[in-house]
């Protein structure tokens, strides 16, 4: 995926940078997203973030498809290609060219993880994808599957696509989640070394996580501005209010009895 046929954009050779977060679905994507961009706008960095089907010329399209379970494995590869090449085109270079600091959550090695438990040709996702950009940096929140339920349950159970029922034949939801987000864990595993990511233990604590990010983030944004290391941004994450931690307590007790049935059925 060396080739970059686009027009005026050598590989690599930009303003900005392109920063990926890369993972499976439940394993804290969106929180550390957050937790980024709001230190490097402390910083006096400019950011602009982004993500999978945001785009205004295929986005609500994919969701309206997904919503009727609708989708074919190809339809599903084809309509996420044209979100990504739209963004590409109007969000996320422009804003590479000025100088931003562009940060999304996933990227095409998430497209092509999807594609290919799904049957697809991996030669073929390849190519469909061989417009995309080098990112300067691809950071994979690396998780078990053991780890990985227990955070799904709490943040609500399992979803029909990341589940992927729509082309497994699986009797519960939970049997299907299983099934299709090993063979997603299986993919990102094969694409560690040729797509030269950056692994991080998705495993430890939200503060511990944070540091990972900030100090490989650091190693790339560095010659840009003086950033400086923040654990301020994470403290109402990591402690929450005292009324309610005997509820929280609850329920992770309920979820880990909950898991603990589970696993002992399957």
């Amino acid at each position: 995926m060396g080739a970059v046929p686009i027009p005026g954009v050598p590989d690599g050779d930009w303003p900005g940078k392109l920063i990926v977060l890369e993972g499976t679905d439940g394993v804290g994507r969106s929180t550390q997203m957050r937790l980024v961009r709001n230190w490097l706008e402390s910083s006096g960095v400019a950011v602009y973030d982004t993500g999978l089907s945001r785009g205004r010329l295929a986005g609500s399209h994919i969701q309206r498809a997904k919503d009727g379970h609708t989708m074919g494995r190809r339809t599903q590869a084809l309509y996420y290609a044209t979100d990504f090449a739209d963004r590409l085109e109007r969000e996320v270079l422009p804003a590479i060219r000025a100088g931003y600091v562009v940060l999304t959550d996933r990227y095409i090695y998430s497209l092509m993880a999807r594609g290919a438990v799904r049957g697809m040709e991996t030669e073929w996702l390849s190519k469909l994808y061989a417009f995309a950009p080098r990112p300067n940096l691809v950071l994979y929140l690396k998780i078990s599957i053991d780890r990985l339920l227990p955070r799904v349950l709490a943040s609500g159970g399992f979803d029909y696509w990341e589940s992927g029922m729509d082309y497994q034949h699986e009797d519960s939801l939970y049997d299907a989640f299983v099934k299709h987000q090993g063979a997603l864990l299986g993919q990102f595993d094969r694409m560690l070394k040729e797509y030269g990511f950056t692994v991080v233990d998705a495993e430890q604590s939200i503060r511990d996580v944070f540091d990972d990010l900030q100090e490989h983030v650091e190693d790339v944004v560095g010659e840009m501005v003086e950033v400086q290391r923040s654990s301020d941004l994470i403290a109402p994450i990591v402690q929450p209010p005292a009324e309610d931690s005997e509820d929280r307590q609850s329920l992770a007790e309920a979820l880990r009895d909950l898991l603990g049935s589970l696993l002992d059925d399957s």
